[in-house]
């Protein structure tokens, strides 16, 4: 009994003398140079990575700052485990990037004693300015009783085309259809091309038809102000939605 007990021990030692070797830790020193002229001292600079669960902005992997250009951070890591990693500014839209603000691969290593990292961050992500939405220039600027006109202007409009969309799409499908065929119908094709092209006309007749009957209802001004928001728009769309969109006069409401 007691010879099993002394093996028991033996074992368990050994296990644990496994486990405490593959689990041994090394300390890796990351050396980043930033671009530019660095950044300010109230910035900071983060390690992100397979090392702390790729969190953006972890504090236990903020870099130390050497200057303006410099930063060095010391990672306690697995010894001889892969790891991968980037350099971020406190979150992923401010992630490191190309000099073209391309997405770079992750950073990669395998942590070794001693092991001293030398990088260089060649750009910051830069996120595209948010788009201001367009002001409607006749915002104000119309009276209820125009307003009222253009609704029912719309909502005639609406009812018309509610039959012919249907119609559009049914000719479609059928384009569709004889496309995917393993010999293709010519004659059908020019067919259905035609019967699109005609309801696809009956379509901007109505709309068309419809927006004159809108720009009756309005005054000189206000189509001046129309023309000259549509100078500077590259969505023909735009003067459809600036006029179902608009707001009346404060008097009005």
């Amino acid at each position: 009994m007691k010879k099993f007990v002394l093996f028991l021990s033996c074992f368990a030692f050994c296990f644990l003398y496994n486990q405490m070797v593959n689990a041994q830790t090394t300390v890796v020193r990351f050396m980043v140079e930033l671009p530019g002229q660095g950044i300010s001292q109230d910035s900071a600079v983060y390690l992100a990575g397979s090392f702390n669960g790729w969190n953006p902005q972890d504090e236990n992997y903020r870099m130390k700052r050497v200057d303006a250009r410099h930063y060095s951070l010391d990672v306690p890591c697995f010894a001889d485990k892969n790891y991968e990693y980037k350099y971020t500014l406190g979150g992923w839209k401010h992630v490191e990037k190309t000099p073209e603000n391309k997405e770079i691969d992750n950073r990669k290593f395998t942590s070794t004693k001693k092991l001293k990292i030398k990088d260089s961050v060649a750009a910051w992500n830069v996120p595209a300015p948010k788009k201001e939405a367009q002001q409607n220039p006749l915002s104000g600027m119309l009276t209820q009783d125009q307003i009222d006109k253009m609704m029912q202007l719309k909502d005639s409009v609406t009812k018309g085309l509610a039959p012919i969309i249907p119609q559009l799409l049914g000719v479609l499908q059928k384009v569709n259809t004889n496309l995917l065929a393993d010999k293709p119908d010519i004659d059908l094709s020019k067919q259905y091309n035609a019967e699109a092209m005609k309801i696809v006309s009956q379509v901007l007749e109505s709309v068309t038809g419809t927006l004159m009957q809108v720009m009756n209802v309005l005054t000189p001004e206000q189509k001046q102000k129309l023309r000259d928001a549509m100078k500077n728009s590259t969505n023909p769309g735009d003067l459809i939605n600036m006029i179902t969109n608009s707001k009346p006069t404060p008097a009005d409401k």
